[in-house]
């Protein structure tokens, strides 16, 4: 008999341990989704800042490149002296 008593507990006891579990996995859940917005959150603000950073260099080096046709022209010779 002490094996049926055995049996009726076993379920009890499993929805016992699984509500805990349920518990914390529903808060690791959560937290591992919170970590995720934030990194992406970081990851848009690198992003929208590096490709700012790209376009001035960009444009940066079309007006170098703009001046030094413009010397270039004037002088006779595409090649920059000092």
């Amino acid at each position: 008999m002490p094996e049926d008593s055995t049996a009726e507990k076993a379920p009890a006891e499993d929805s016992l341990l699984s509500q805990p579990n349920s518990d914390a996995q529903g808060q690791l859940t959560a937290a591992v989704d919170e970590l995720l917005d934030q990194l992406q959150s970081k990851f848009d603000t690198v992003s929208k800042e590096m490709f700012g950073k790209l376009d001035d260099m960009t444009r940066r080096l079309d007006e170098l490149e703009a001046s030094l046709s413009a010397s270039g022209n004037k002088s006779g010779s595409a090649t920059p002296t000092k």
